[in-house]
């Protein structure tokens, strides 16, 4: 359990690690370039590079997504998942 009491929720990992997985998801090869990533998360969610490093090596470390060549994917069993 993520705790919630006196922080914010937009800044939140699970927050942001779902907002990071719905811009995977909406591009056609479900992966963008990572500094694309940090500028989205700056600017759409007006948090730190620091909250979206912790969330991509959250995603990273339950395997939601994977790093490779400056880019970041949705890990091949999450995308299989999703279109079923």
């Amino acid at each position: 359990m993520i705790p919630t009491k006196g922080s914010n929720p937009e800044i939140n990992v699970v927050y942001i690690g779902a907002f990071v997985l719905k811009q995977l998801h909406e591009t056609k090869s479900c992966k963008m370039k990572i500094t694309r990533l940090m500028k989205l998360g700056e600017r759409e969610l007006s948090i730190s590079i620091d909250h979206m490093i912790l969330t991509l090596d959250w995603l990273f470390t339950i395997s939601a997504i994977t790093y490779k060549n400056d880019e970041v994917f949705i890990n091949e069993a999450t995308q299989t998942n999703n279109k079923s």
